[in-house]
This record gives structure tokens, sequence and C-alpha cells, in this order.
């Protein structure tokens, strides 16, 4: 693959469920599981013609020719790590995110959309299921003999244009109930969950559902590259967070790099266990707003464009936007947090 070339391919994101939590009260445990998580996948890729981009701790980087060679090698995987499953007490559960886009290859890694939504599919499916998005799923559903599921709307993180996704209906994720055979075409269902309204939810509406607010000043980020070392490190870290006195942690993962927001007052504690070259920056004087939501809208399609979009024409910069059910935690410049605050107060009254 020559240097810089861009080129169309389907990227696999995988995760092993579980494996920092394990880190935290068994390391040697998780290495072991980890160990065997390899052992059973990494021989699997190249029966698909998959290219192991890059092994991040519990998670793999996989770019494959096409669409449906990446889909046939996940089927591939959640069928022998099911059969591995059923022999011993410790289970490994993988999710996996499928793409297809344009890639561009630049020092034995891989950048471009195609990755980068990958990346954002793959949180989207549970342990043991295979998600993947709408472009995937126009060239493997008369391919494929299992049916496909398609999934509530909802936003990915950091990308701009709203995108299908799909679950791959595994037999086994069924009571072994097996779907019947001779559909050419696999049964695509809807999963419906409770919505405010029929519509996208808009400025009119998203104050209704707000339940609570709060904010908290004197935080951080720090931006760190990603290596093999890190997910251990960080899990270390984690131990010294006093979450009784409400220390903040919020970790996001990317393939290069990780975003941590923390108190400022637990800076120096983190700059003494992650080695300096892995530090790219340090963002100081932040300020995070939790907005608490019901349970079922907190992935309604247009509140977190409404909510940046109030933000942006008061011209306040959103740092970072965190989406978990049932909050949203939007990070700003801690000169702009009572600024903010107020204006989604106000969101409210209407």
């Amino acid at each position: 693959m020559l240097e810089g070339e861009r080129r169309l391919a389907a990227v696999m994101f995988t995760d092993l469920v579980g494996y920092t939590t394990l880190t935290q009260t068994n390391e040697s445990r998780a290495m072991n599981l980890l160990r065997r998580h390899n052992q059973l996948l990494r021989p699997i890729f190249s029966r698909y013609n998959g290219r192991e981009v890059k092994n991040m701790g519990d998670a793999f980087l996989v770019e494959f020719d096409s669409a449906l060679a990446a889909t046939k090698c996940s089927i591939e995987m959640q069928r022998v790590l099911r059969r591995h499953n059923e022999r011993v007490r410790e289970k490994l559960l993988v999710r996996i995110g499928i793409h297809v886009g344009d890639v561009i290859h630049q020092k034995n890694d891989v950048f471009g959309d195609a990755v980068n939504i990958a990346s954002r599919i793959e949180p989207l499916a549970e342990g043991g299921d295979i998600c993947i998005s709408e472009q995937v799923y126009a060239q493997v559903r008369n391919k494929i003999s299992f049916p496909l599921t398609k999934l509530e709307s909802r936003d990915l993180r950091s990308i701009a244009f709203p995108i299908d996704v799909y679950k791959v209906e595994l037999p086994w994720a069924h009571h072994g109930k097996r779907p019947e055979k001779g559909i050419a075409t696999p049964l695509v269902t809807v999963i419906n969950k409770k919505r405010v309204g029929e519509r996208a939810i808009d400025r009119q509406t998203v104050g209704k559902i707000i339940l609570k607010l709060t904010m908290k000043d004197r935080l951080v980020i720090v931006k760190l590259t990603n290596d093999a070392e890190i997910p251990r490190t960080l899990a270390r870290f984690s131990e010294v967070v006093d979450y009784g006195r409400g220390e903040t942690l919020h970790i996001v993962s990317a393939i290069e790099t990780v975003s941590m927001v923390i108190d400022s007052t637990n800076l120096r504690k983190l700059i003494e266990m992650v080695p300096k070259k892995n530090i790219l920056r340090v963002y100081s004087n932040l300020a995070e707003i939790v907005i608490s939501f019901p349970e079922e809208t907190i992935f309604a399609p247009g509140i977190v464009a409404t909510i940046s979009g109030e933000l942006a024409k008061n011209k306040v910069n959103i740092l970072e936007y965190f989406g978990s059910s049932p909050q949203s935690i939007i990070i700003v410049d801690q000169k702009d947090a009572l600024k903010s605050y107020h204006l989604l107060q106000e969101l409210t009254k209407d």
C-alpha cells in the first residue's frame, strides 16, 4: 500500500467488554483473558483477507477490501467466541462495529471518515453483537443469511451527518432459534423506544424534557497519545480519584488519542503516572454542565444539535460533549460556565 494513498475500504473496530474494569481488580487475570482473546481472533482476520492495522490493548482495528468480507469475518469471530464461552466460566464478550468508506494510509496506520465512523458505531453494539453502518448494509443485505435490525436513529459523536446503524441478528442471540432459510432479503425491523412526540426534538421541546442541570468548575482536559500502556496507566489512575468527594473523571478513547477530563487538583498525580511523551496538551480553567434527561429521550434526534446551537449562537465554545444515558455532559471554558448554565436554564422556561 502506497504511503498517503486514499482508497475505499471496510473498517472494523472491536472491543472486549469489561476488560478495563477487570484490570482494576485483577490485572493478572485480565491479561490472561486478553491473551486468549487475541489468540482466538487474530487467525480469523486472515481468512477473510483482513489486515490488522493495530491492536489497542483490548481492541482491534482491521481493514478489509470489502464490506462483505468484513461482515462475514465478524460473524465468524462471534461464532468462535460463542463456542469458546460455552466451555469456560469467564466469557469473552466482544463488540464489533463496521463501516465502509475512504481511508488514507500513513506510516502503517489508516485515517479517514471510515475509521472515525466505525469507531463511533462499535460502542452501539452490546457484548456479542455486530453493528454495521447503512453503507455496509447496502452491500451485504442480500448476501448474508442473518436478519438485519435497524436501530433507532441517534447522533454519532463528532459525526456531522446522520447515519443509520443496523445490528446483525445472530441466531444464538435468540435462545437458539434460527431464522428461516431461503430468505433472499433478510428481514429488516425497526426498534422503537418511547419518544417525546413524533418528530425530532427542537428548541421548543428540548427544554421541557430537561430534568436537572448541575455545574462544576476547576476542571482540566488532558490529551494523551494512545498506546498499549495507557489503558493500564489510566486504570491505576482511576483508583486515586475520590469519587466519594465528587471528583470528576471522564475518559474518551480514540485510535490515536485519549481525552480525559479531571479535577485540576488531580493533574499532578496524573502527570506523575503518565510518561511525558504521551502528554500532548493540557487545557486548564474548565467547567462542566451536566444535563439530566429522561432515559427514553437521551438519544432522541435533535437534542445535541439544539443544545450546541443554542450555546454557539451566544458565542459559547463547547470543548467536549459527552452523551451517556441518562445525562449529557458539556465541557466549556470556566469563564463561560455561568453563562452556559443560565442559557440552558432559559430553555426550560420556554
